[in-house]
């Protein structure tokens, strides 16, 4: 009997190659091999290399998503404090894999948003997603008068999630918590109302 091939589990696979290996040095014999799959069952899912990137991209985004979304449900604590729990969450899985790897879509904007215009459309769609929760909990902690309010959520949100993706490729380069530190002291100082 054949096998059938899983197209999540294609793209569940080829997403870990993608984060430790990069788009450009990923190829398409790279997938196959950790899908254990033929090259036909690849091009049944993905017309493109390209077209596999963007399907991926949204994938990872989709599980991020929704286990992010945990943080930002969580009305136990604050606004501020939750938004600290969700990036020392992040922090916390670049440092277990001793910032090798990173979010698979900063690794992937900065490898090929200059390149491919679908693939960073895509990207800044799902990077949009996530900086939506980031910038609801934001408005959450202006309304309660815990955070400053002279930005916009929308502003605030984008300015600490940019400065993140800053603190995360230091990080990469230097392997070490430094930078995560520095993020973590100065974003919530600044902030706090």
């Amino acid at each position: 009997m054949r096998k059938r091939h899983n197209k999540e589990d294609i793209l569940d696979s080829g997403i870990e190659v993608l984060r430790s290996k990069g788009y450009n040095k990923t190829g398409i014999d790279d997938i196959l091999r950790v899908s254990n799959i033929p090259k036909g069952s690849f091009y049944n899912y993905f017309t493109t290399k390209e077209e596999f990137g963007i399907q991926a991209l949204n994938r990872y985004t989709e599980h991020q998503f929704n286990y992010i979304q945990k943080f930002f449900n969580n009305n136990s604590i604050s606004p501020l404090q939750r938004l600290k729990e969700f990036y020392e969450w992040i922090i916390k899985g670049n440092l277990d894999e001793e910032c090798k790897k990173g979010c698979l879509i900063g690794n992937i904007s900065q490898e090929m948003g200059g390149l491919s215009d679908d693939i960073s459309e895509a990207a800044d769609t799902n990077l949009k997603k996530i900086v939506g929760l980031v910038k609801n909990c934001i408005s959450e902690g202006q309304n309660l008068g815990e955070i400053r309010n002279d930005y916009t959520s929308d502003e605030l949100a984008n300015f600490v999630h940019n400065s993140f993706y800053g603190a995360l490729i230091r990080s990469k380069a230097g392997r070490d918590r430094a930078h995560f530190d520095i993020f973590q002291k100065v974003i919530f100082d600044y902030m706090k109302k």
